[in-house]
């Protein structure tokens, strides 16, 4: 990163004065493009999905679904998401890096964007703690949390509901964190940001909420890796990401998991924990394709009005008083899939896919032009961010979730991302305009100010 301050000069004794502009530099390694890193994640994980026998997706205890046309269709929606990234963004395929001027005026928007949308996230925690606390939560609730007792979890899950609207509010805390990291990155932050992850902690930990804690430290993790000097220790770890990525993945499911699930299987299966886990974790993103295959089967056959590629829609508040969702053959649409998951295949995986959901509920032809648009969505807010747009890094930062999470789910058409949607919104249309980021080869310049090198107060911490 690189920090230029204007403004006055001082005396060593005198009031630090608060630089006028800054030039943040933005470097993106190859493994950071959406389109390298669905062929990664998801192109990898959908091959393996597609080549595993009948036998390794009973000891899951679910038929495979995936047949010949099915993962056909499902790798050609694949394929076309690809294209439609790469279509528009081919020329930052490889890397590089961008030099991004602030001036104060961005700068304080920036900070004031950030207040509001912490105070938010933090109002939205405490309303889901004070409703929890209606409800009868009590700290023998969570201690049985902590204590391993069966169905804890299940339990406070059910005596302490979020409210619609109301707790969705913590939801703005991935804008929240990725903004705060930016400001404290040139000099105009502190590090109140990083009080995201422990309060996203406390649903990973009490409510096995994986998503809530994975939803603030991947972004966390992408804007550091893209403000990042490569020549540094911290670089070298960046460029090696994915090498650590499935073992921090595995920990992290590990830890939900050995308070959940393995309370049951231990007494149940002969397999040590790590093996358990480790096949239990396949198989969430596996059967999730697996899945996909079923709902596309199934829907084939009935009248349906699209509902889980465009959940966050009918699960707004007021949608379902306004429009109520016709449902899947009369039944409502959560219901009519917990029974096709209960009577065909096992309720344990609940994930419906992504790629074959879209094909189902719109037709393939469809589908295709879906994902090919997404890709295309994609690839010009990646381009736009190598360019130099604010906005654009922001976006790119905390939607990089999607990517990695697309085996499971649309992350983007969910409730919970809204909030994050309405942020990026927000930072798109009133964002002050600027001079454009001036492209770089990709090498970091020293961090310097008008009169020499930065000061301490100044770096990053």
């Amino acid at each position: 990163m690189t920090l230029v301050s204007r403004g006055r000069r001082r005396s060593d004794d005198a009031a630090p004065a608060a630089p006028q502009s800054a030039t943040l530099r933005v470097s993106w390694p190859w493994w950071l493009h959406p389109a390298w890193a669905l062929a990664l994640l998801t192109g990898a994980t959908a091959l393996v999905a597609v080549a595993l026998p009948t036998e390794v997706y009973l000891t899951w205890g679910v038929p495979k679904f995936l047949d010949q046309d099915s993962s056909l269709l499902l790798l050609v929606c694949a394929t076309a998401l690809f294209v439609g990234i790469l279509s528009v963004s081919l020329a930052a395929s490889r890397g590089g890096s961008v030099d991004i001027l602030m001036n104060a005026k961005q700068i304080h928007w920036l900070r004031m964007l950030f207040a509001c949308l912490f105070i938010l996230t933090v109002l939205g925690y405490v309303f889901w703690i004070l409703i929890a606390i209606a409800q009868g939560v009590r700290l023998d609730s969570l201690m049985s949390v902590l204590q391993r007792e069966a169905g804890a979890i299940s339990t406070l899950k059910a005596d302490s509901r979020p409210v619609g609207g109301v707790t969705t509010l913590t939801q703005f805390g991935p804008v929240a964190i990725v903004i705060g990291f930016i400001l404290r990155k040139i000099g105009h932050g502190g590090r109140g940001f990083y009080w995201m992850i422990p309060l996203a902690g406390l649903r990973y930990v009490f409510y096995a909420e994986r998503l809530a804690l994975i939803e603030v430290l991947v972004p966390l993790l992408v804007i550091a890796a893209l403000t990042t000097d490569p020549r540094t220790r911290r670089g070298v770890f960046v460029r090696l990401a994915p090498i650590f990525g499935v073992p921090a993945l595995w920990a992290l499911f590990a830890v939900s998991e050995y308070s959940r699930s393995w309370i049951f299987y231990e007494q149940n299966t002969a397999m040590g924990f790590p093996a358990w886990v480790s096949l239990r974790l396949l198989g969430y993103y596996t059967t999730s394709f697996n899945n996909s295959a079923l709902f596309f089967s199934q829907t084939q056959s009935t009248e349906v009005v699209p509902y889980f590629s465009l959940s966050g829609f009918w699960n707004a508040p007021g949608i379902e008083q306004l429009l109520p969702h016709p449902g899947f053959g009369g039944i409502a649409p959560e219901q009519w899939w917990a029974g096709a998951l209960s009577f065909l295949s096992n309720p344990e995986f609940t994930n419906a896919g992504s790629f074959l959901v879209v094909a189902g509920e719109f037709g393939p032809l469809l589908a295709i032009a879906y994902w090919l648009l997404v890709g295309a969505i994609a690839g010009a807010a990646f381009r736009a961010m190598t360019q130099g747009s604010v906005p654009a890094l922001i976006a790119n930062a905390t939607l990089f979730i999607s990517i990695l999470e697309l085996p499971r789910i649309m992350y983007w058409s969910l409730g919970r991302a809204t909030p994050i949607l309405i942020g990026i919104v927000l930072l798109a249309l009133w964002y002050p305009r600027g001079s454009r980021g001036q492209r770089n080869r990709p090498t970091f310049a020293s961090v310097t100010t008008a009169a020499g090198s930065a000061p301490e107060s100044l770096r990053p911490g």
